[in-house]
């Protein structure tokens, strides 16, 4: 009976990852344009200085010129930050061709020895040709999604208005302004927490990359963009990027380069978490240190290091939930 049961739940996921697979174009497009609204029409405001029109059937002036802005800015951001891990990497800007700069980060990484033989395997004929197979793919969905994106932004008063008037047909009107209300309090949790978290991220995975290239920390920026990931685990994050840094200057300096570099984290940390977070997030999500501290530890338990990524967003969500099934009583 336990097998049916598994069977038919294998089968429907199945079916429903199916379906899911033939939409990832629509899904990346939703979440760009969940993701890049808010910037380009900042940009749009600032360059064509008009607030006006904004609840009209129309796009307001400026839009699309706005929207290609954002992300030609979000293009050479990433860039830059890629740019500026290459060159911690090889230790200099460089000055050679694609090809040999490429070979110079590939030789680092493969250098690491639990990454070389995943290097090695991965770099294999079947390997190359199924990445290829992958890449292409990936890269259909990704411009289509831009391309969904560009136009969801463009006549978002359009689709706002379609997804009310779908909510105004299914459900009754105390229903659907409650739904209204809980949706625009997640966004406000999405925003802060995705915004916030990935420039935080970034900043400290820069900071830790330069601070422990300069103390000639092996594998400097690899452990750099780590501790930038792991950072945005509230308590436990900055700890867990310590532990490969300690590891690895205490193997190749001693105690005391050991010592230098946790001084030298922890002022990374204090600065993060006295000045760099509170302006790049901004506002708390409304948590309580004693919910962020069990919701971190327990999808922790359940979901690892993606869980303990996932959790302040998840509680805060469910915090939003239960506020509003307990107003509703």
């Amino acid at each position: 009976m336990e097998n049916i049961f598994l069977d038919i739940f294998t089968s429907f996921w199945n079916i429903v990852f199916f379906i899911l697979r033939a939409f990832v174009p629509a899904i990346i497009g939703l979440f760009l344009a969940y993701l890049m609204s808010g910037p380009s029409e900042w940009i749009r405001i600032k360059l064509f200085d008009s607030q006006d029109q904004l609840l009209g059937s129309t796009p307001p002036k400026g839009r699309v010129v706005s929207i290609l802005i954002a992300y030609l800015l979000l293009i050479v951001i990433l860039f830059s930050v890629a740019g500026a891990f290459v060159i911690l990497i090889i230790g200099t800007i460089p000055t050679d061709d694609l090809a040999d700069t490429a070979k110079k980060v590939y030789d680092y990484f493969s250098s690491i020895e639990p990454l070389k033989n995943w290097f090695d395997e991965f770099f294999s004929l079947e390997s190359l040709a199924q990445f290829a197979s992958t890449i292409i793919s990936t890269a259909v969905n990704v411009f289509v999604g831009i391309v969904a994106s560009i136009y969801l932004i463009k006549d978002k008063e359009f689709f706002i208005t379609l997804w009310q008037k779908l909510l105004s047909l299914l459900l009754k009107q105390k229903i659907h302004g409650q739904i209204n209300e809980i949706i625009s309090e997640i966004h406000v949790v999405l925003t802060t927490f995705l915004k916030g978290a990935f420039i935080d991220g970034m900043i400290i995975a820069l900071l830790s990359s330069v601070l422990l290239s300069a103390l000639n920390v092996k594998f400097a920026v690899l452990i750099g963009i780590l501790a930038g990931i792991v950072n945005i685990i509230p308590y436990f994050g900055p700890f867990i990027g310590m532990v490969p840094a300690l590891l690895m200057a205490y193997l190749s300096g001693g105690l005391l380069r050991s010592i230098v570099v946790l001084v030298a984290l922890l002022a990374v940390q204090q600065l993060d978490s006295n000045y760099i977070y509170p302006k790049v997030v901004g506002r708390s999500i409304g948590l309580h240190p004693f919910f962020v501290l069990i919701s971190v530890t327990v999808f922790g338990r359940f979901g690892g290091i993606l869980g303990m990524l996932l959790a302040v967003p998840a509680a805060g969500i469910i915090q939003v939930l239960i506020k509003k099934w307990a107003y509703s009583k």
